[in-house]
């Protein structure tokens, strides 16, 4: 069992206290570091602090992703608590006070958690404080009788409407002597603040702290929370996350594995065979499990035949070419009068795959290339690109590779493959790329490389 904790300003030395207790501390969490993180069944991920201004907080999908594959996610204190109250009823074990009055409603705004703060060199060094530690001090302020319920329920309130980044204790006992608090009051404000605030996200952070420790083979708690209940649906975007996650290690670093696979899909010659192939191989299991055909070799004939049980296609054999006119949107002309009926179908069927609706091959096409050695090949191809942009940047600082011409990018494309303008689509759609914005989101970090080394980019999936 692995345990991993993502934590930052609620608890900065979180790295010192758990040196010895086999958890691996990480920053706090973003969109996209869960399904990176790739833990398996019977692993505990917890969640204190999360980032959302600086770039995109961590999606719920992202957690409900690691549930249903076994894993144990807790949350706490911060993001964790947020996520945790939104999540509890999918299985997402809350810990702390600030998840109870979250998952309670005695807390809304998301904001009552958040703070600015410095960088993680800096200790997270905090230039805000978090509103829910606000709220809790004055309640210690009111127990001792510094201020009154109205009093301490304006001062919250006239916090609440300022932005997050200009909440702080220095600014509380300026508002608290505007509001007419007495000066010997707020004196005694301003004393406890400066020494016994409380940091109810620190407290909390310890209590998820404590948990993650005594956990041990799985969770020790698993009996009294079971497996969640549920099966998220496979979207389109969950696909493509879960995609972007997977790399391959190279001497160079690390490199996306959906980067290999575009950089085979534009530059490997014999990529449409292979494509080809991996479509009717599919076709053909699908066939064997659904159709009860026996019938398991990944052919022509078996993708022609699965489609036909399904109904997608007419019998090429008795065809009557009115039924054939869907399939003037699939291919070319010429196509349409060179090629003989049964090819022009298979050509269909390949252009037209998709796992489920909007999910291309994308999964079993990296599974499939991951063992062969043109992915090395591919890898290493994607690291010079990476070189050759960052050279282009230095050199220019307004270069962006997302500001390169899309006809420049696709007509080179289109040179590459001997395709005509008015058909790229339809080549594209031939090495597993859905539309021409995938094809051109996939060239252009790829086409200073392609375009002024033209030999160096070339690949073949059968024979390396």
């Amino acid at each position: 069992m692995n345990r991993y904790l993502f934590v930052g300003p609620s608890l900065p030395e979180a790295a010192d206290l758990l040196a010895a207790d086999g958890i691996t501390v990480l920053p706090p969490v973003a969109a996209g570091d869960l399904l990176n993180l790739a833990p398996r069944r019977g692993d505990v991920v917890g969640v204190i602090d999360g980032y959302f201004r600086q770039t995109r907080a961590v999606r719920h999908k992202e957690i409900l992703s690691l549930l249903q594959a076994g894993v144990t996610v807790l949350g706490a204190a911060s993001m964790g608590a947020l996520r945790a109250a939104e999540l509890d009823t999918f299985g997402m074990l809350g810990v702390g006070r600030v998840y109870r009055d979250y998952a309670e409603g005695r807390l809304t705004a998301d904001d009552e958690v958040a703070l600015l703060h410095g960088p993680a060199e800096e200790g997270y060094r905090p230039i805000s404080e978090a509103l829910v530690n606000i709220r809790a001090t004055l309640s210690r302020c009111v127990e001792e009788g510094i201020l009154d319920e109205p009093a301490a329920g304006r001062l919250v309130a006239a916090l609440a409407r300022r932005p997050y980044r200009l909440r702080s204790y220095p600014e509380l006992v300026r508002l608290a002597r505007e509001s007419g608090v007495p000066d010997a009051k707020a004196e005694a404000l301003r004393r406890l603040c400066a020494t016994r605030a409380v940091n109810v996200k620190r407290e909390d952070a310890l209590h998820l702290v404590h948990r993650l420790r005594t956990l041990q083979e799985g969770p020790a708690d698993a009996a009294e929370h079971p497996a969640p209940g549920f099966t998220m649906a496979p979207t389109v975007y969950v696909h493509r996350w879960r995609l972007g996650a997977r790399g391959l290690d190279t001497e160079d670093g690390r490199v996306a594995e959906m980067s290999v696979l575009r950089m085979c899909q534009l530059f490997a010659r014999d990529y449409p065979d292979f494509h080809r192939n991996l479509v009717f191989a599919h076709l053909a299991r699908e066939c064997a499990a659904r159709c009860r055909s026996g019938r398991t070799e990944a052919t022509l004939d078996g993708a022609l035949e699965h489609a036909r049980h399904r109904n997608v296609i007419p019998d090429p054999r008795t065809a009557e070419p009115g039924e054939l006119g869907f399939l003037d949107l699939w291919l070319t002309p010429a196509e349409r009068a060179s090629r003989p009926v049964r090819d022009q179908l298979g050509t269909f069927l390949v252009r037209s795959f998709q796992l489920t609706p909007g999910v291309a091959a994308d999964g079993p096409a990296l599974d499939a290339l991951r063992r062969r050695p043109v992915a090395a090949a591919a890898a290493t191809l994607v690291n010079a690109a990476r070189s050759v942009n960052e050279h282009a940047r230095r050199t220019e600082s307004t270069f962006d590779i997302h500001s390169l011409s899309a006809d420049r990018v696709l007509a080179h494309i289109g040179e590459r493959w001997g395709a005509e303008p008015e058909a790229l689509e339809l080549h594209a759609l031939d090495r597993g790329m859905g539309s021409r914005d995938v094809l051109l989101a996939a060239a252009r970090p790829f086409y200073l490389l392609s375009r002024y080394n033209p030999d160096l980019v070339d690949l073949h999936i059968a024979r390396q």
